[in-house]
């Protein structure tokens, strides 16, 4: 048995003993007497209650084998039952003062009561253990349940996009053959997003202006990438409260607008953001919607990267967003709204 069993077990007939020595004020005045009696006559109690909890309850009830159980029980409280009644009779009428209570322990209601004191110590006890049981196992159930979450959690976080990284390499190296400078600063953007993605991606949370600043990197590159064809808005403000959010949340939803809305004839990106009450954040990202997309919708449902961001929203931020996407035939818009702060504020 464990340590931390034993002083659970010592605390519970510690108690047991001084609660029924109090009781037994009703007969005996002395409490030091009471303690010395019941203390010699628990010790069968005991033995019962350890042979009901690691015997009988293992190999019978918790196997489901109820008959056999409730026979070999009633058995042993019968047979305990006897044993004491003949054990305090005996115990008492070695103590001519004690007389009348050796003969109540000898007769029927004597025997009684001490059934009575070996049913509760049963009850309680049992009452005890399976509390503590399903304490134990529910405590493993939730730890079992968040490593679970954890796991799953970071395998959502770690879906990098090799179609950014690849296309973007081959848009840097094009680009320092046109413009070196031009080639550099991209070439720091990508660096900077590749640090975010590798290092800060593990972490819980970031402040919000580095969140910010991962997304103007991303909409510069891609700006870059596709020149003249695409027109972005993006008004991204200075977060001046120290506010965080989980990494790399915010990434899929540009990522997404960049990929279905792309269109040889041209397209345009909005990505807005606002702080509330200082600290909800309203998140809104618009596209236009290419004819390619828009055939592959319902196919792709605007690809993985929505189902990733609403994943990890109801892990990360239960009843703390909302989330509305409207597709339109020329228009994608997701508006998102996050209480960063710890209070359950929405109804997802």
């Amino acid at each position: 048995m464990a340590y931390g069993k034993i002083i659970k077990h010592s605390i519970f007939w510690i108690l047991f003993l001084l609660l029924w020595s109090i009781h037994d004020f009703n007969y005996h005045a002395d409490i030091l007497d009471n303690i010395e009696t019941n203390l010699f006559a628990f010790i069968p109690y005991a033995i019962l209650v350890y042979f009901n909890l690691y015997f009988l309850m293992p190999r019978f009830l918790l196997k489901k084998r109820i008959i056999s159980y409730v026979v070999l029980l009633i058995i042993s409280i019968i047979s305990v039952t006897l044993f004491s009644s003949y054990y305090l009779h005996f115990y008492f009428k070695n103590i001519n003062v004690y007389v009348p209570t050796s003969l109540f322990f000898a007769s029927l209601p004597g025997k009684i009561a001490l059934m009575t004191e070996v049913i509760l110590s049963l009850c309680l006890s049992m009452t005890l253990f399976l509390l503590d049981e399903w304490y134990r196992k529910d405590r493993s159930i939730r730890e079992i349940e968040q490593k679970q979450l954890e796991t799953e959690l970071n395998l959502l976080k770690h879906q990098i996009n090799p179609h950014f990284l690849f296309n973007s390499l081959n848009s840097i190296y094009i680009m320092l053959g046109k413009n070196l400078e031009s080639g550099k600063t991209m070439l720091l953007q990508f660096s900077d997003i590749l640090s975010h993605q590798l290092y800060e991606n593990g972490k819980k949370s970031i402040a919000l202006e580095r969140e910010f600043q991962n997304l103007k990197n991303y909409i510069a590159i891609e700006r870059i990438r596709h020149e003249d064809l695409v027109t972005v808005e993006c008004i991204l403000p200075d977060s001046e409260e120290e506010l965080t959010i989980a990494p790399m949340l915010l990434l899929p939803l540009v990522e997404n607008a960049f990929k279905h809305g792309q269109s040889s004839k041209g397209y345009r990106i909005s990505v807005q953001a606002n702080i509330e009450f200082k600290d909800i954040l309203n998140f809104k990202i618009e596209n236009t919607v290419s004819s390619k997309s828009l055939e592959n919708s319902d196919k792709e449902n605007k690809g993985i990267g929505l189902s990733n961001v609403k994943r990890r929203l109801e892990l990360i931020y239960p009843n703390r967003h909302l989330i509305n996407i409207v597709s339109k035939s020329d228009k994608f818009t997701v508006n998102l709204k996050i209480q960063l702060n710890e209070n359950e504020m929405f109804n997802s």
